[in-house]
């Protein structure tokens, strides 16, 4: 009865974890229909970034189609693009059904996340199904047989087979963990990236420009679930030292976004280098402490807290396996 149970609740799991893979794979599918896709340009109508508060600004444009139809959505584009294209130019991309234009930026990021999902979930119904099948009794005995016969058949041969005078060298365990805790932590880094640029650029005394930028729109989006955070999020315009008018939207905390309506000033600051890398000004100790309220910093912290924790212990592991090599050296030297 037990064994039925384990069975079903496997085929259960199995089938269910399948659903989610097919699901995933038809909203891709559906999203970016990839038989029909053709390559397609389309005008530039407005320039646009949007900033987090740990995070570079992500560029954006909408775009205009050759039948004069406005894409209601934003399309994703790199820096570069964004500082070298201008209002009226053409950008390409591509078009899926008849207005629906992506550029290769959200394809790209928008597959990332789906590939991501599909070779998870399919992953685990592989896994759940295989062990379901090996455990149905007929050919859990099958498989005991033939590896039964298989391990016969190996030591066989291995009696046949001389013995080697050089035994290979094992791999030591800890090194192997090593390896795979270096693996982990580069993923690590590698995910807080962005997160040590944008801090590295916010403390950094030079390189930008103090002016004042006129709020244009406000935008709050309150959630209680437990992994996500609130954003309270402020549209901005404001004019560079060309006179150059750049609009874009800039989270800031909850304590900051009360104290700006629609057409006050907000004290900015932005980078020379980066004209949409915006910096909020005269920021309170609420404002900061407030920032350790967000499940966002709290992962970059840890992130980095756990690499920094490896490295220091591969470092001190280093030194220790130095030290003793030092040593036996010595004590050779004196016999």
């Amino acid at each position: 009865m037990t064994n039925i149970k384990e069975l079903a609740g496997l085929l259960v799991l199995g089938l269910f974890f399948s659903l989610f893979t097919w699901i995933m794979i038809d909203t891709y599918l559906d999203e970016y229909d990839l038989a029909s896709i053709q390559s397609a340009e389309a005008t530039v109508i407005d320039k646009t970034a949007s900033k987090g508060l740990f995070t570079p600004p992500t560029y954006f444009v909408r775009v205009e189609l050759a039948g004069g139809e406005e894409i209601k959505y934003r399309n994703r584009v790199s820096k570069s693009q964004i500082e070298n294209i201008e209002i009226g130019d053409t950008i390409n991309g591509y078009l899926t059904g008849a207005t629906t234009f992506s550029t290769l930026r959200d394809i790209l990021i928008d597959s990332f996340y789906y590939f991501i999902a599909i070779i998870v979930f399919a992953f685990i119904s592989f896994c759940l199904l295989v062990a379901f099948f090996f455990s149905i009794p007929a050919l859990e005995r099958l498989e005991e047989k033939v590896t039964s016969k298989r391990f016969e058949k190996w030591k066989r041969m291995r009696k046949k087979k001389r013995k080697k005078k050089n035994r290979q060298k094992k791999v030591d365990s800890r090194q192997r963990a090593w390896r795979n805790a270096g693996i982990v932590i580069v993923i690590f880094l590698f995910i807080a990236q962005n997160f040590v640029v944008n801090l590295i650029r916010t403390v950094q005394p030079f390189g930008k420009t103090k002016t004042e930028a006129t709020v244009v729109d406000r935008f709050e989006y309150t959630t209680y679930r437990r992994y996500e955070d609130s954003i309270w999020e402020l549209t901005i315009s404001y004019k560079n030292h060309a006179g150059r008018t750049i609009e874009m939207a800039k989270d800031v905390t909850r304590h900051t976004y009360p104290q700006y309506g629609i057409g006050n000033q907000l004290p900015i600051s932005y980078r020379n280098a980066d004209l949409y890398d915006v910096f909020v000004r005269g920021n309170s100790i609420w404002d900061y402490l407030l920032l350790f309220t967000y499940k966002e910093l709290l992962v970059y912290l840890g992130l980095i807290a756990v690499s920094a924790f490896v490295i220091w212990a591969f470092l001190d592991n280093h030194k220790d396996k130095k030290r003793f090599w030092q040593k036996f050296k010595r004590k050779g030297d004196k016999k």
